[in-house]
Formats: structure tokens, C-alpha cells, sequence
């Protein structure tokens, strides 16, 4: 259950983060992406049953704080290597999806020290194609239908997420998915959820890590993926089989099973 989580708001440079945590182990820093703030996921006890799990709500989402200083990702980027230094874990490994894929991608090349592993799943950041070419689908502009078939497998799990248009979403709820989204629009808009330089600075990271993917992934592809990879000098790329843009949530088994292979 999500109450069985401890739930603290930690001050990072005058932010305030909101915290969630449960587990024992080797620590486990979750940076979650543009589909999930406030949910705590059945992936999230799975791998707490084996490591420390922290899961930082991004500013602007759930009880985080957005200051107005708070401008881009690599905003971000400082804050979440503020924390972990300031939670004093020693070497923490780091799993981020999605938007945060970019956000952990964007920590670690500009620091190192405290990282042990990273984990990038079905992760935003990079420009792989020509700049005519859209190399991430905006599923922030789609009907719910479309958001569906570019980001599932199987259409039968979208029931699992809150989304606008998802049948019996509360206006409550439906606020706080727009507020969450606004936030990511807002610090990765311009451009569109990548910065041009990262791809080139991927080669600065030393650190084991493992690019992960959801096999039926429309939103950004199997093949953008390989490029994550193949920028990461001796990266893993393990591909989730009948999952799309959010493996972790619609083949959380297999997911979990990825991560744990790599990481223990």
C-alpha cells in the first residue's frame, strides 16, 4: 500500500522536494517522467522488496515547490544531485523514465561522484535525427485514443494511468495531471524535450548503466533507444517485450526483473 511509504519534505537550495521512501538495501533513486507524480506503482514495492527506494517528486508535481529560478531541466539536474549529496547515501543507483531518463541522463554527465548505476528507461534528451525530423512524439497535443496507441502495447493497461480524456478521472485528478504536465511542457518545451548538446556529452559517463525499452515504444522508439545506448560507451540495451512507452507500468515483471539483473 502507498501509506506504507514515509513521506518527508526535504529543503534542497531553498526547494522544497517531496520524499517518498521505503526499503532496506542498496539505495535506489527513482526520478519519474511525464506519465507519473503522485502514484506510487507496483514496480516501486516490487523493487522496494530488494533496495532502498527514494522518490523525489520533480518541482511543480505533487508536494514539490516550483520557484520561479526553476527554468529548465538542467535546473533539475542540480537540484536532484543536491539531494542525493544531501542525504548523504554514499554512491546511489539512479533509475529515470521518460522525462526523467533526461533529467538522470543530465545529472550524470555533470556529475559522477555519488552515482554507482543508472538506469535509462524509454528516456527523452537527445536529437538523433535531422532537425526536420520529430524524434519524440508529442503526446501532450494527442486525443486520449492516439496517446493509447502510441504509448501501449496492449490498450488494455492505459486503465492503470490517470490521463486527460481517461474515463472516470475526478476533476480533482484530472487538475492535478494538467498541473504536472504543465510543468514538463514548461521546462522542456523549447526545444522539445531534448537539449542539442546531451547526445555529444553522453560519451562523459563512466558509470555501469542500462538503457531499457519498451519494446512497442511509438513515442520514442526502440531505435532512438539504441542511440541512447550506442552513446554510452559500455551501456547495456535490454528491450521489454509486449510494452510500449511505459515498460515499468505495463510489464512491471519483467521490468523489475531487468533492473535487478543489472543491478545486484
Amino acid at each position: 500500500m502507498a501509506t506504507d511509504w514515509r513521506q518527508e519534505q526535504v529543503s534542497v537550495g531553498g526547494v522544497i522536494v517531496a520524499l517518498r521512501e521505503k526499503g532496506e538495501g542498496p539505495p535506489l533513486v527513482v526520478l519519474h517522467g511525464e506519465e507519473v507524480g503522485r502514484q506510487v506503482l507496483p514496480f516501486h514495492h516490487s523493487l522496494a522488496e530488494q533496495f532502498r527506494v527514494l522518490i523525489p517528486s520533480l518541482p511543480g508535481v505533487g508536494g514539490s515547490e516550483l520557484p520561479e529560478w526553476v527554468e529548465s531541466v538542467d535546473d533539475l539536474a542540480y537540484i536532484f544531485l543536491d539531494l542525493v549529496e544531501q542525504l548523504n547515501l554514499g554512491e546511489v543507483n539512479l533509475l529515470g523514465s521518460g522525462f526523467g531518463g533526461w533529467v538522470a541522463a543530465e545529472m550524470a554527465v555533470r556529475s559522477q561522484s555519488h552515482l554507482q548505476k543508472l538506469i535509462l528507461a524509454d528516456s527523452m534528451g537527445i536529437k538523433v535525427s535531422d532537425p526536420w525530423v520529430r524524434d519524440i512524439a508529442d503526446i501532450f497535443v494527442l486525443s486520449y485514443d492516439e496517446w493509447i496507441r502510441l504509448t501501449w502495447h496492449d490498450p488494455a493497461g492505459a486503465k492503470k494511468m490517470k490521463a486527460p480524456g481517461a474515463p472516470d478521472l475526478s476533476q480533482e485528478e484530472l487538475l492535478e495531471v494538467l498541473r504536472d504536465r504543465q510543468t514538463v511542457l514548461m521546462l522542456g518545451w523549447r526545444p522539445f524535450m531534448h537539449n542539442p548538446q546531451l547526445k555529444r556529452r553522453l560519451a562523459r559517463i563512466k558509470v555501469p548503466t542500462l538503457v531499457v525499452w519498451g519494446e512497442s515504444d511509438r513515442v520514442v522508439t526502440p531505435e532512438y533507444g539504441r542511440a541512447f545506448h550506442q552513446a554510452i560507451s559500455g551501456s547495456k540495451f535490454s528491450l521489454i517485450p509486449r510494452a510500449g512507452h511505459y515498460p515499468h507500468i505495463e510489464q512491471p515483471g519483467g521490468f523489475v526483473n531487468a533492473l535487478t539483473e543489472f543491478l545486484l
